[in-house]
């Protein structure tokens, strides 16, 4: 009895199991099997090659194959989630050596075009300073010369305005001899112009040649020589041409300061607040309303704002006995409504 009911167990048992396979491979031959996708499910365009089907890569349920034919991609390979072939990618990066190479072979062309440029440029400026040297050579020789402009105007009466070479001491005496502008026409010329200046120049700079196209004036020792030369005055020229003038006595007389009570133009002292050049004055020597005065300051020389006679401006106070011998600024105390500039010339 006991045998009979275990082998009906285990037969029992074997039929079920018997049973689930029979259904788990009737299961396996009805589930469906990725098919390979045809050349016509493919949409091709100038630029990329896509299909419709659910391709087998980045899908949770693919139910096509991936068919990659040639060199087509799944989408634009710009994106970072496209697919693109090897052959695609070595074409591109074929191209991107190519141009690479291109480039450098550019760079190297420019290189040598620039070395080129160099040497000429080397040979160009050496060429430049042996032509200027030799300029000056002839300039020394065939320029006239003297101790100043109105020395070369009475040895050339025809000379006409512009730059010549002076030395103001005299041939291997103290400062060698120097290029400056002359004025040769006004008053029948002889002018030296030994100051370019104008309103606001903060710090004055002294230039090597002084000229009507610079702001700076001229270096101590060189001005020192040719005040001693000076027998004719001093004139001076705005940014209009208007021309103020005061004769040689007077310049000589003045009883505060003249051209010969500092010795650098860059660093006149102030008084009351003026870096003058020339100054005279009925009384004390106060800057009070009795006097007349060439101003040669920078933008710290001045009192306050409004009260502008800073930087280049001539002067002569309603009340100053001293006026100057030209003045064309009518009944104006001062040029400084008038200008802004002054060319400072002595003779």
């Amino acid at each position: 009895m006991k045998k009979t009911l275990v082998f009906g167990i285990t037969s029992a048992a074997l039929a079920a199991n018997l049973s689930v396979m029979k259904q788990a491979c009737a299961q396996t031959i009805t589930d469906p099997q990725p098919s390979v996708i045809s050349d016509t499910d493919w949409q091709e365009t100038s630029t990329n090659v896509t299909t419709l089907k659910n391709v087998g890569i980045g899908m949770t349920s693919p139910t096509e194959a991936l068919h990659v034919i040639g060199n087509a991609i799944a989408d634009d390979p710009l994106q970072p989630a496209h697919l693109v072939t090897k052959r695609y990618l070595d074409t591109q990066l074929q191209s991107v050596i190519a141009q690479s190479d291109a480039q450098q072979q550019q760079i190297k062309s420019l290189l040598q075009r620039v070395s080129a440029l160099e040497s000429q440029y080397q040979n160009v400026r050496n060429d430049y300073i042996q032509v200027v040297a030799r300029l000056d050579e002839v300039e020394s020789t065939l320029s006239p010369s003297g101790r100043n402009c109105l020395d070369i105007k009475t040895q050339i009466p025809v000379a006409a305005t512009g730059f010549y070479l002076i030395d103001p001491d005299g041939e291997n005496i103290g400062v060698d001899a120097f290029k400056v502008w002359c004025d040769m026409d006004y008053q029948g010329g002889g002018w030296t112009l030994f100051a370019n200046h104008k309103d606001n120049i903060v710090n004055i700079q002294e230039g090597e040649v002084i000229s009507p196209a610079e702001f700076s004036v001229m270096k101590a020792q060189r001005w020192q020589a040719l005040r001693q030369t000076v027998s004719g005055g001093m004139m001076f020229k705005d940014e209009h041409g208007r021309i103020t003038q005061v004769y040689q006595a007077k310049m000589n007389n003045a009883n505060c300061r003249n051209i010969y009570t500092e010795d650098n133009l860059a660093a006149l002292s102030t008084l009351g607040d003026y870096g003058l050049i020339w100054h005279h004055e009925d009384t004390n020597c106060n800057v009070s309303w009795d006097f007349a005065g060439v101003i040669l300051g920078d933008k710290d020389s001045t009192r306050v704002e409004s009260y502008t006679y800073q930087g280049a401006s001539v002067l002569q106070a309603p009340n100053s006995k001293t006026r100057f011998d030209v003045w064309p600024y009518g009944s104006d105390e001062s040029s400084r409504h008038h200008q802004n500039e002054l060319l400072y010339f002595v003779k």
